[in-house]
């Protein structure tokens, strides 16, 4: 009969083990990180031209074509902001 001796099973990785796992994880996590970073920045970017491209429409065009009653109050409020800040400018000419 063979005797087999028993050893230790580690519970634990090596530190330096652990520490290349982390630094993989960090590796894999960031370029998903950046796309989602860019994909934000894009996003914002299209609702900014969006609005730009609406607040230039009259109130009564923009509920014809059915968009949020905020968002034309917001037309409408840079509209009048913009009309001021210009009356504002050519008064002082």
């Amino acid at each position: 009969m063979q005797t087999t001796w028993s050893r230790p099973i580690p519970l634990r990785r090596a530190a330096w083990l652990r520490f290349g796992d982390g630094l993989v994880d960090v590796a894999e996590a960031l370029p998903s990180a950046l796309r989602r970073s860019w994909q934000r920045w894009q996003a914002m970017r299209l609702r900014a031209a969006e609005f730009r491209a609406l607040r230039d429409l009259s109130p009564s065009v923009l509920r014809d074509i059915g968009i949020a009653p905020e968002t034309i109050q917001q037309a409408q409020h840079w509209s009048d902001q913009h009309e001021v800040t210009r009356d504002t400018f050519l008064r002082g000419l």
